[in-house]
């Protein structure tokens, strides 16, 4: 889907993530101990680092306190809020949406909408979709909320093929302004490749049952990722949904001062950069070193953690992408005009 917006604006980014700090060198259990075959992963793949989130702390509260940054350093009217959402595939319970927790501590108005959108990897970018069709349907603000904590699929970890994922949250104030630039979008689906990232267990066609337990109380979500197929779709799929977005907006891929792009791996980002043609030094890869993959929270983290002090004070053309679960992948053109950017926050430091 194509879709084109006016009156978009990004107003600030705010990220937060654990404070605890995970490295593959020091996980002893990865491949069986092989070091070479560790040492071999970290230089094709880029990660070195994840953040971790304690057990009692959830994807939501990560979101929380980078909301209370966004607003508290914007000094937004809580009451000028009318659409919050917020995107996950790890929220607090299966009912109430996790929105309505948000709503709650962040104190916003009754006239405001709240939703959930289930979605990972690519989320960032639909949830500015979503942001934007709430925008030109009567809205005037709207609190995009995006993270996980996929560490709480703590089976996942059992397969050598995913200790990469790393917890963050963040919030993206996204206001009405007829003065915006245009904004974007090319969205794909494809629900015959939904087996490649699931969490077979938990919801209600696989309840939880006793024997769903580790002998420590864990329980066994039975998540899993076939890399593979995943590394496949993505090299085939990415650029050229991107080609297709620059050919509906009238763009050249070097129009563009940051290619922002969801933190994969080093090698599938050097490849999509490969097949577009880009500069790669436009291309921020070393978030994922540092904090691992962080699903769709990625894209905003890259910004605070790479752009920042550039973003703050310049206006920048930036082509946006994100990829994974589903199978869904989605990109954006969007201009970010002198935000707010938090830079990255670490959970508790603003309490």
């Amino acid at each position: 889907m194509k879709s084109v917006f006016e009156h978009v604006k990004i107003t600030g980014i705010s990220t937060v993530v654990p404070k605890k700090s995970l490295c593959l060198l020091d996980e002893k259990d990865l491949y069986n101990g092989d070091q070479k075959r560790i040492d071999r992963v970290i230089k094709s793949s880029g990660f070195l680092k994840r953040r971790v989130s304690d057990a009692s702390v959830t994807t939501s509260d990560l979101c929380f306190e980078a909301a209370e940054n966004l607003l508290q350093n914007l000094m937004i009217d809580r009451n000028s809020i009318d659409g919050l959402i917020f995107l996950s595939y790890t929220p607090d319970y299966l009912m109430p949406a996790t929105s309505y927790v948000l709503h709650k501590r962040l104190r916003l108005s009754q006239n405001c909408v709240v939703m959930d959108i289930p979605q990972a990897c690519s989320g960032y970018v639909i949830g500015l979709l979503q942001s934007s069709m709430l925008l030109n349907a009567g809205c005037r603000r709207v609190l995009l909320l995006v993270g996980d904590s996929f560490s709480k699929f703590s089976d996942m970890f059992k397969d050598n093929t995913a200790p990469v994922f790393g917890d963050a949250g963040s919030a993206t104030l996204v206001d009405f302004d007829k003065n915006a630039e245009k904004i974007y979008f090319n969205i794909n689906s494809d629900g015959n490749g939904y087996e490649n990232l699931i969490c077979n267990n938990g919801g209600f066609r696989n309840p939880p049952q006793k024997d769903d337990f580790y002998s420590d109380g864990r329980f066994k979500y039975n998540a899993k990722m076939n890399g593979g197929k995943i590394f496949d779709f993505t090299i085939n799929n990415v650029a050229l949904n991107i080609k297709e977005l620059l050919e509906f907006a009238n763009y050249s891929a070097d129009a563009f001062d940051y290619y922002l792009f969801h933190q994969a791996n080093k090698f599938i980002l050097q490849n999509i950069a490969m097949q577009l043609n880009i500069d790669c030094a436009k291309m921020p890869i070393k978030t994922l070193s540092e904090y691992g993959n962080q699903c769709g929270a990625s894209i905003p983290c890259t910004i605070s953690d790479n752009i920042r002090e550039i973003v703050c004070k310049n206006s920048l053309n930036c082509l946006l992408a994100g990829f994974g679960a589903g199978l869904s992948w989605a990109s954006a053109i969007v201009n970010l005009d002198k935000i707010y950017c938090s830079g990255i926050l670490e959970y508790g430091e603003n309490q």
